[in-house]
């Protein structure tokens, strides 16, 4: 249950640990040479911004007065004890259940790091010859807690950050997020109760009394998280790290900008960093690329609406033959715009259409309705939206499937068919007919549609008015009368 880690006679003055948020794949998209950096202002840069770097110091910071051992909880527990003959006894308990989780003896002069990273509330105790000497129960009320939030993913960052400001609140924390620029520019004043590092300058942490890591950590980390996250979601998960409430809260952004467009529209995002992630629905089987976009994009124009396309790449290529495109047939927002442009067509749109990525974890933090076209994950996965599309008739949420891991470096992650006909069949299989027919359910939706029908019926009235400007002043029109039944 525990690391030892050995300190030579002239230790160094910290070690490094370094953090990788899997999702976000560590190199380049295929077929693309390195982009150049993406600027804080207009987000982050899954290519390019990977992972976190940190250093703390090697020796734990507190120092117990009477008895000279060292402690705190910046990786686990961590403990030192101070050198000579002495033999240590540390037992370990959990203080919420009160059960033992751990009894081991130690040398003077040893160094343990215990192993689970995630939040515990520990109770250290230290005997000597069967008398106890120390004893520490974990309280961080008013002491300094780091965070760190691995860079790369916009859909990650708006997920984990409110839950920092929770942390803050529950335990009464001194809490710093150490956090990608672009979220501290993006989010800073509207959580001024946390401190803010920005990630890139690979800190050097020797203040807190705990530090946490958020993350989907590799298979092989399983003492990073105490729940596997196919279990509770992207979100969720990271509560559970943090030893917090299950619940879903929205990330504070800057709102309240002006209407950018005076016509009735909606926004879409279509991009994403693995081809599993895409809708993939082609109309015949010769169509050269995806065109269920497309098709969606001119039954809503049917309906008078705009389509704003807010993706930030125009197109993608990924290796065997998937390769994607923004729909022709959208109006083109695309390109390094600062993400509050983003923001500001989203929050005024009726409603928003995308994937399983973080432009539709953005619009969500926009409080407007989000349809989400998603296969590979289930409807837990993301934040709770009434407006999923998913084809439950044919293979789905190998996402949240425990026999297997996201590799998101993986050319297409497809785990249970890939490179037989059946692969990413999950969003093959998602066609335009279900994504209108869930479109038809959203409220701003249908009273978009009435409106426009009152609209046709006035202008069939003026049009046929006897009197010029008559039909002009009705605003309202009578009920229809019902006819009688026959007995």
């Amino acid at each position: 249950m525990n690391e030892k880690v050995s300190v030579s006679a002239s230790p160094r003055r910290s070690v490094s640990y370094t953090i990788k948020n899997p999702i976000i794949p560590a190199g380049n998209h295929a077929g693309q040479n390195g982009p150049p950096p993406i600027g804080p202002e207009i987000g982050p840069d899954p290519r390019s911004s990977i992972g976190a770097r940190i250093s703390m110091s090697e020796r734990p910071r507190i120092v117990d007065e009477k008895t000279k051992i060292q402690y705190d909880f910046c990786y686990g527990y961590r403990m030192m004890f101070p050198a000579g003959d002495k033999q240590y006894l540390l037992r370990v308990y959990d203080l919420d259940s009160g059960m033992q989780l751990e009894e081991h003896t130690h040398k003077g002069g040893e160094f343990i790091t215990g192993l689970n990273k995630y939040y515990v509330r520990y109770r250290l105790e230290v005997y000597v010859d069967n008398e106890l000497i120390f004893e520490h129960d974990y309280n961080c009320e008013g002491q300094d807690v780091c965070i760190i939030i691995p860079d790369g993913g916009l859909g990650d960052n708006l997920a984990w950050l409110p839950y920092l400001e929770k942390f803050r609140l529950v335990h009464k924390a001194k809490v710093t997020a150490i956090i990608g620029e672009w979220m501290i520019r993006l989010s800073k004043d509207l959580y001024p109760g946390l401190n803010f590092i920005p990630l890139g300058t690979k800190p050097a942490i020797r203040f807190a009394y705990a530090i946490y890591f958020c993350g989907i950590f590799e298979a092989n980390r399983k003492p990073w998280r105490p729940v596997e996250h196919q279990h509770l979601g992207m979100q969720k998960t990271v509560a559970q790290i943090l030893g917090l409430p299950l619940e879903d809260l929205h990330c504070r952004i800057p709102l309240g900008s002006p209407r950018p467009v005076k016509e009735p529209y909606v926004c879409i995002s279509t991009m994403a960093t693995n081809p599993t992630k895409y809708w993939n629905y082609r109309s015949t089987p010769s169509a050269k690329d995806p065109d269920g976009w497309n098709i969606l994009i001119r039954w809503l124009k049917s309906y008078g609406y705009r389509v704003f396309v807010l993706d930030r790449d125009k197109q993608l290529f990924f290796k065997q033959g998937h390769q994607y495109h923004v729909p022709t047939e959208a109006e083109d927002l695309t390109g390094r715009i600062p993400i509050t442009e983003r923001i500001h067509y989203l929050e005024h749109a009726d409603f928003f259409v995308g994937l399983p990525s973080g432009l539709s974890w953005l619009a969500w933090n926009c409080y407007i309705p989000v349809v989400m076209i998603s296969g590979f994950t289930m409807p837990n996965c993301e934040f709770p939206t009434p407006y999923r599309v998913t084809n439950f008739l044919f293979c789905h949420g190998c996402w949240n499937d425990t026999n297997f891991f996201f590799d998101a470096k993986a050319p297409v992650w497809c785990p249970r068919h890939v490179g037989t006909p059946r692969e990413i069949e999950c969003t093959r299989t998602i066609t335009p007919k279900m994504v209108q027919e869930t479109i038809m359910r959203i409220p701003a939706f249908q009273k978009h549609v009435a409106e426009m029908k009152e609209q046709e019926l006035l202008d069939e009235i003026r049009a046929g008015a006897t009197f010029p400007g008559v039909a002009s002043t009705l605003k309202e029109f009578p009920p229809k009368t019902q006819k009688k039944k026959l007995r």
